[in-house]
């Protein structure tokens, strides 16, 4: 019995209480790493929809989706520069190619950058000081209502799993520029 109690300690590697014992130790410098990487994201999903509803590609639910998404990015991009002040980035300027041009590949860009957010905030989580993890807390809940609500307009699972995987910043960077994406 005591073996089985212990084997989360050693699955996967060193892990102690559930967080990868190289794993970077919250504090306000971590936090203003994670939340910049954060802030990027936020910049790229406004952009993204800014992009997509000024070319008038979409109709319908997926131009309501557009819209209605785009501005709630905007307002995440605002609540973490409050937040970060005078160490937020800068907004960088994304080229969206093809992605935003006609609603195929839009709502599989908009799949993978949504599902992509949501494990960036999964993954970063445990790295966050109490603070941090309140100040993007109210975000991700956001995130993921925002995921489920492309998948349905997809006709793909809203929620294809019990539980999300987390990402590290490079795995979300791949994923999107497998799609077609700026990384952030």
């Amino acid at each position: 019995m005591a073996a089985l109690a212990s084997a989360p300690l050693v699955a996967g590697g060193l892990v102690v209480a559930g967080r990868p014992l190289a794993a970077a130790q919250p504090s306000p410098q971590e936090d203003e790493r994670i939340l910049n990487f954060a802030l990027g994201l936020e910049h790229l999903q406004a952009a993204f929809y800014e992009d997509a509803v000024s070319r008038g590609a979409l109709g319908g639910e997926l131009a309501e989706f557009a819209r209605v998404v785009g501005e709630q990015e905007r307002r995440h991009v605002e609540v973490l520069r409050r937040r970060l002040g005078g160490a937020a980035i800068a907004e960088p300027d994304f080229d969206f190619g093809d992605t935003t041009a006609g609603e195929e590949a839009f709502r599989e860009a908009a799949v993978t950058l949504e599902d992509n957010t949501v494990a960036a905030y999964i993954g970063q989580g445990a790295n966050l000081t109490v603070e941090g993890v309140a100040a993007v807390a109210p975000l991700v809940s956001v995130e993921a209502r925002h995921a489920a609500w492309i998948r349905d307009i997809t006709a793909v699972n809203p929620a294809p799993a019990a539980a999300d995987s987390a990402k590290s910043a490079e795995d979300v960077r791949s994923a999107l520029e497998r799609a077609g994406l700026p990384p952030p």
